[in-house]
């Protein structure tokens, strides 16, 4: 195998199929690219059994081959790399020789046969997406997916498609952010999955304004994005019945400056209990006083702010962290949140849904400590 291609082009590429490498892994193979080069087509793939990335890329190539590198030895060196040529070829044994300019590198590779061969996939449906449309919904969802691997339904996204729309949730069990949109509706024959948050953060990565294909096989789904591939194994088990624990009568109703909440919650939560990070939000007519202490190390804080504000007279609890990252995805001006009783989840809302497109985020109060 020969070919040479700019640093610039090559880097991209290693840093995108990068993100897929385990971290950890007993099967050392998984540690590397498969190269495969057919004329001036180079093709990588990258895999963790669970999730696969094949992309490939234009390069001038002398001699087809195929061969599996390590992955980050690879990506240290072209990264270090002035912009320019870079040539690749098999050398003796099994060493991959990398030449650019005066800098010269041998690297050990494997054969291509002990790389694992993609999943065979056959996709039963078929349906289109905007790639900035879909990215968005990830960027606004999987900060709330769980990484608690004892509760595997949770630590992904939920799909749920609709005759009228397709719906999307992420929970933590704490938190929750559902996302419904109204554009990509019709699709009800699919049904619903759990996509892992790792494959949806690659996707958000990879993906621009062109149109997404999803396949939709019996435990794996595939996203297309032009020559790109991206396969996930999709996660078993059922997800739970969230519309249960979204409150339908929460009639105290906040509107304010979604940049100065979220700077009073910052502000104020340096003074909370590491631990719990609770602060208390003290709600009254058209004010809302933001404040947090730590009567272990004496520490206290307190802020107000004016707000659109009419309702009871409420003290409610929360995870400073939680609710910090909740507003800062909110993606408005003004944020709306819908509060109930203190022992009640509140609802926190965009100011104005973006179109076709409904966006609910939901917290769970602490209890509050005196």
């Amino acid at each position: 195998m020969k070919f040479t291609v700019p640093q610039k082009d090559f880097l991209g590429i290693l840093q995108k199929l990068f993100a897929v490498v385990p971290s950890k892994t007993t099967h050392p193979i998984l540690n590397s690219i498969l190269f495969s080069l057919q004329g001036d087509t180079l093709s990588l793939t990258t895999t963790d059994l669970e999730i696969s990335l094949a992309v490939s890329l234009k390069v001038t190539g002398e001699a087809d081959g195929e061969l599996a590198i390590p992955a980050k030895r690879l990506l240290d060196i072209v990264k270090e790399l002035d912009e320019g040529a870079v040539m690749l070829q098999t050398s003796k044994g099994n060493q991959v020789e990398l030449r650019s300019g005066s800098s010269n590198f041998n690297i050990p590779s494997d054969p291509a046969e002990q790389f694992p061969e993609l999943p065979k996939i056959n996709v039963d449906t078929e349906l289109e997406m905007n790639g900035d449309r879909l990215k968005s919904h990830i960027d606004r969802l999987a900060f709330a997916v769980s990484s608690d691997e004892l509760r595997p339904v949770l630590t992904g996204v939920y799909f749920e498609f609709g005759e009228s729309c397709l719906t999307l949730v992420a929970t933590d069990g704490h938190r929750l952010v559902r996302i419904r949109d109204e554009q990509t509706g019709g699709h009800q024959a699919l049904g619903s999955v759990i996509v892992p948050v790792k494959a949806l953060n690659l996707l958000a990565k990879s993906v621009s304004g062109d149109t997404i294909v999803f396949g939709m096989a019996r435990n794996h789904i595939v996203f297309r994005m032009g020559d790109d591939v991206l396969y996930s194994r999709l996660i078993e088990g059922k997800y739970p019945a969230v519309e249960g624990v979204i409150p339908q009568d929460n009639s105290n109703i906040l509107q304010g400056n979604r940049a100065g909440i979220q700077r009073m919650i910052k502000q104020v939560s340096h003074c909370a209990n590491t631990i719990t990070r609770q602060i208390n939000l003290a709600l009254e007519e058209n004010k809302l006083t933001v404040s947090a202490e730590d009567s272990e190390v004496g520490s206290r804080g307190r802020s107000e702010m004016d707000v659109d504000y009419n309702g009871d007279s409420i003290e409610i609890a929360f995870n400073s962290s939680y609710l910090e990252q909740l507003m800062k995805h909110v993606g408005t001006e003004d944020v709306v949140m819908k509060f109930g009783t203190p022992d009640r989840a509140a609802l926190i809302l965009p100011e104005v849904n973006a179109e076709q497109e409904e966006t609910l985020m939901l917290l769970m109060p602490v209890r509050l400590m005196r």
